[in-house]
């Protein structure tokens, strides 16, 4: 706490974490200034032990982050590679998240990157949302994931009842659709127009 500067009192909500199943309440926020960077918005949960850095402002603010297997390296938004040739992978960051586009990476390339990693579960939990296109369906992948151990299945040609994320897309209209109903006490009469409502607040 005694980092903290423009320190202010809040009552916030509750932080989950690994040790204490009852979670940290949030008592306070501030501001930590270092000799290079700054951290805004910083929370004081007296319970938590160890101080938390958020990688998703360092970004915000254009910085640079490096993680290698024993340090994080923050660098400057001026940064720059002193060799491009040395990049094995660049994907964009979208909503917090990056999202790896496997068709300009798969035909070419270390397929290593993909699958070195992975345990069985996560490989074919993976798998299971490939479709039958020719990225994931060739000789080389079907070499390494031989090579891996890799169990691999695929969708049936048009199964619409096999796309994953459509399936949970429904699921959870089909959910607050009916916790709709239910808090209002309509009846199902109007389904159409609560499942519309959910798909419109899902969008918005």
């Amino acid at each position: 706490m005694s980092y903290l500067s423009e320190f202010e009192e809040v009552n916030g909500g509750y932080v989950a974490f690994g040790g204490n199943p009852k979670g940290g309440k949030i008592t306070g926020k501030g501001k930590i200034r270092t000799g290079k960077l700054d951290f805004d918005d910083v929370y004081f949960i007296k319970e938590l032990k160890f101080n938390l850095f958020s990688v998703s402002q360092m970004y915000n603010k254009k910085n640079n982050i490096l993680f290698t297997d024993t340090e994080c390296i923050v660098l400057s938004p001026e940064f720059k590679l002193p060799d491009e040739n040395q990049v094995l992978l660049r994907v964009p960051r979208e909503n917090n998240m990056y999202n790896v586009d496997l068709k300009n990476i798969v035909p070419s390339g270390n397929l290593t990157c993909l699958f070195a990693k992975a345990t069985l579960d996560e490989s074919n939990l993976w798998h299971r949302r490939s479709d039958n296109e020719t990225e994931f369906k060739n000789q080389d992948l079907n070499q390494l994931c031989g090579m891996k151990g890799i169990k691999r299945e695929f969708s049936v040609p048009r199964t619409l009842q096999q796309n994953g994320i459509a399936e949970r897309k429904n699921k959870t209209l089909i959910e607050v659709a009916k916790t709709m109903l239910a808090d209002s006490l309509l009846p199902i009469l109007f389904w159409a127009e609560a499942v519309n409502t959910a798909c419109y607040v899902k969008n918005k």
